[in-house]
């Protein structure tokens, strides 16, 4: 299951999503304008650079960032953006306290977004494959979330028969304004099932769908532990995006959809 879904629990008012199937490349691409430098968090590399008033490692360099977000080491490593590399320097010891903190614990004494630092993200990939995503502006997110879903999707399609295949062209970004919809459902925590992906020559619908108890990476899911609240759809003839949402009768209906 690790590779053919999305999941979303999102808690507003920190801006902190609890996700699944999201990784730092997917950050990368949403990205307007690339990073230029990234803190990251403990376990400090003696290896690598060590900015002297954190005692943090540091990237710096928007080729060197862009380098790092999308290698296999970014999976594992904790980090944060900021703007300019003065500001960094400017860190209280309280402020420095709390990174230090939040590399550790993974979670927050307050919203680790900071004034000196300017910072959009930040990324902490957990032990059970799941990443907790705190970002400033919530376009960013709707848009980090458009590049993890048209990449599930393009893995899905090598999964159909050619005449049914997506080809690359033929994924547009999802609107920011059709993941909007999706933000009310987000704070009770949504799946986006690619496995259970239904390809057709007209459309492509991923099931959308709450699961009932704690969510778990590679949990199997029974038909008692999750409602499908709709379909995310794309159409292939205009490539436009859409969210059908079920109504209860519906609902009660497909509950055996998610049945191994």
């Amino acid at each position: 299951m690790r590779n053919t879904m999305i999941y979303v629990h999102y808690e507003p008012l920190a801006h902190l999503f609890l996700t699944a199937g999201l990784s730092a490349s997917d950050v990368l691409a949403a990205s307007k304008a690339p990073f230029r430098h990234l803190l990251l968090l403990p376990p400090v590399s003696d290896t690598a650079f060590i900015d002297p008033h954190t005692g943090f490692n540091e990237i710096s360099g928007a080729e060197a960032v862009t380098a790092f977000l999308r290698s296999k080491q970014a999976r594992d490593r904790a980090w944060l953006d900021y703007k300019h590399g003065s500001y960094l320097r400017e860190l209280t010891p309280n402020e420095i306290a709390e990174l230090l903190y939040l590399g550790h614990a993974k979670t927050h004494i307050q919203p680790p977004y900071y004034y000196k630092l300017q910072n959009q993200v930040v990324y902490l990939p957990l032990a059970n494959d799941m990443v907790t995503l705190y970002v400033r502006k919530l376009d960013l997110f709707s848009q980090t979330l458009s590049a993890a879903i048209v990449r599930h999707l393009r893995l899905a399609a090598n999964d159909q028969p050619f005449w049914l295949r997506l080809r690359q062209l033929h994924v547009p970004a999802v609107p920011n304004a059709v993941i909007a919809a999706l933000y009310p459902e987000f704070e009770e925590g949504l799946m986006l099932d690619f496995s259970r992906g239904v390809f057709s020559r007209d459309q492509v619908k991923i099931p959308l769908a709450h699961n009932l108890r704690r969510f778990m990476p590679e949990q199997a899911l029974g038909p008692e532990q999750v409602v499908r609240r709709g379909d995310l759809v794309l159409v292939r003839a205009t490539g436009q995006w859409r969210v059908n949402w079920r109504t209860p009768a519906e609902q009660a209906h497909d509950k055996g959809v998610f049945e191994e």
